[in-house]
């Protein structure tokens, strides 16, 4: 579902978490979920009014996907601790509409999370109720959509979800799934949620996982989200009302909940200065530029793995081979070790795939800080591809790059790098979600710069403490598996 456009395992024991969180639900409480903790957002409508400093109430036609309502406030309300959105057969015709509805959308956003919404939806043919998360600033689908739940008033035993993405109206891509459980949804209230973390989106209806999508098969933008509920009227999904359809309806919801994980994995601390070449407004100041002859190397906007712009990059058709790209400059030092990353995407409509095109990301080193490339202060490079003619089409594809600075290194220069062969044949390459971490020598337990027996001591410390440096394997906890990881650690070194 849109507003603006056509409508379009890190697995835990989902199932028997969250029958206990609807349960819980039900009764009121404050539900603390495993994994996420308390609420960072509730709303249970306890009030006589819906707060216009938390909703906004929407006043306009609802002008998308062939819809039949006009959404006025009048439709929105607040009573017996539910809000109530209201459909009735009472016609708008300034605006051309049959019928009015209501729908809210909340100010805040969050970007990922856990949201929980207990409802009740309406029975009647042309009735489409839905509980869907949306940007504010993004252009659809570019920011991405996550439709937490679509129902058709006419199918009152299903409900289904789905997850939106493209850089553009024409690219739009989708992935749905409809969700039986045996019940008739709209006999009473239910509990649908969705869980979105980095790289996967899970939904869920009474505490039961029916639906699960990962990257890079399905996009999953990261850009924050705002909350929507709402109640159409007629259009492609639902089809349109008819004699049978009773009005007025509403679509009740008991509560909202937004929960973001307690205990997150911190994002790493990136060197990298705008990695997703969204600042200053695109202008990528943050950024050294090279071979732009023709402006082929742009912040390029709604065509984005995160946020609204990613970079692309193309050849100069100079009848000559050809490089072209953006870099930065970062102080490091020698035996630093080091973990570059990067996501590529090629548009099937401007494909590289078998013209001979490529992109790199390279990390150079030099003994002197802004020294070129051909200079004697260039060290040598580890490098990279990316992207070439065997890489997929409209797939974001992940990439990593790992190594030690060699001796005498002050600077290292991480490049994104297209070559264009002589040539000269069309295509482009976008890349997005740029990071350069110093990564330490794992089984260094101790910091002192020399992996030694003495290593052995301060991980027993460290183990029995829960102190950092226990984790050897990097599964996010101490245990006695990462004794053996440390043994594996100590034997390769840091060299």
């Amino acid at each position: 579902m849109q507003l603006t456009a056509s409508r379009s395992t890190l697995i835990r024991n989902a199932a028997a978490v969250a029958c206990s969180v609807s349960a819980l639900s039900a009764a009121g409480q404050i539900v603390v979920v495993p994994g996420w903790g308390s609420p960072v957002f509730e709303e249970n409508f306890d009030g006589w009014t819906v707060d216009q400093g938390v909703w906004e109430v929407a006043n306009w036609p609802g002008n998308n996907n062939n819809e039949s309502q006009y959404y006025h406030p009048n439709q929105v309300s607040v009573l017996g601790g539910a809000l109530h959105l209201r459909a009735d057969r009472d016609p708008n015709w300034s605006y051309g509409r049959e019928y009015n509805s209501g729908l809210v959308r909340s100010w805040q956003e969050w970007s990922y999370g856990r949201f929980e919404v207990r409802a009740k939806v309406p029975y009647g043919q042309g009735f489409w109720p839905a509980i869907w998360l949306l940007p504010r600033t993004a252009a659809w689908p570019a920011g991405g959509e996550i439709d937490i739940m679509e129902a058709r008033g006419d199918l009152p035993w299903r409900i289904s979800s789905a997850v939106h993405w493209g850089w553009d109206t024409n690219n739009h891509q989708y992935v749905s799934q409809a969700y039986e459980s045996g019940a008739n949804f709209t006999d009473d209230y239910h509990v649908y949620a969705v869980e979105w973390d980095v790289g996967t989106v899970g939904f869920f209806v009474d505490g039961v996982e029916h639906m699960r999508v990962y990257e890079p098969a399905v996009g999953i933008p990261g850009t924050s989200k705002s909350v929507v509920l709402n109640l159409a009227v007629g259009g492609d999904y639902s089809g349109y009302p008819d004699w049978t359809t009773p009005f007025p309806s509403q679509f009740d919801i008991d509560y909202v909940r937004v929960w973001q994980r307690s205990d997150p994995t911190p994002p790493p601390t990136s060197l990298i200065n705008d990695p997703g070449f969204e600042d200053d407004d695109g202008a990528m100041l943050q950024w050294s530029r090279f071979g732009n002859s023709i402006d082929n190397v742009i912040s390029d906007w709604g065509t984005p793995l995160d946020g609204v712009r990613s970079l692309k990059m193309y050849g100069q058709f100079t009848s000559e081979e050809n490089y072209s790209g953006a870099f930065q400059n970062i102080p490091i030092s020698e035996g630093d070790r080091f973990t570059a990353t990067s996501h590529a995407l090629i548009r099937s409509e401007d494909s590289i795939v078998g013209t001979g095109n490529e992109a790199l990301m390279k990390v150079e080193f030099y003994s002197e800080a802004g020294a070129p490339y051909d200079s004697p202060d260039f060290l040598g490079e580890s490098l990279t591809v990316i992207a070439d003619t065997s890489s997929p089409e409209d797939t974001w594809t992940y990439s990593e790059l790992t190594g030690v600075a060699p001796a005498g290194t002050v600077e290292a220069r991480v490049v994104i790098q297209f070559r264009q062969p002589a040539s000269n044949p069309t295509g482009a390459v976008f890349v997005d979600s740029v990071t350069f971490d110093l990564t330490p020598c794992l089984a260094d337990v101790n910091a002192d710069g020399a992996v030694t027996p003495t290593d052995f001591s301060a991980w027993i410390n460290a183990y029995n403490n829960d102190l950092p440096g226990c984790d050897q394997n990097e599964d996010g906890m101490c245990s006695a598996f990462d004794f053996t990881a440390w043994i594996n650690n100590f034997n390769q070194g840091c060299d």
